[in-house]
């Protein structure tokens, strides 16, 4: 990737987090109790009230690569 694209990304991703300093810390301690078979449920309900819901079930594999993402975040 190139730097200048990466630095934007970060940047993006920085605004986020700030915009939503809830969700950070939400996904840190969900990641802390997930082991395989986790459900994960997921739902976006629009400003009109359309929804729609989804759901992932963590495999053993899921979990060996967020912490690969896990390590070279710490990187």
């Amino acid at each position: 990737m190139n730097p200048v694209t990466a630095i934007k990304y970060l940047n993006l991703l920085n605004k986020f987090k700030a915009n939503h300093p809830k969700f950070p810390q939400f996904i840190k301690a969900a990641g802390t109790i997930a082991d395989e078979g986790t459900v994960i449920d997921m739902a976006v309900t629009t400003s009109e009230g359309k929804k729609i819901v989804a759901n992932i079930k963590l495999t053993a594999e899921d979990l060996r690569i967020l912490e690969e993402i896990k390590k070279a975040k710490a990187e």
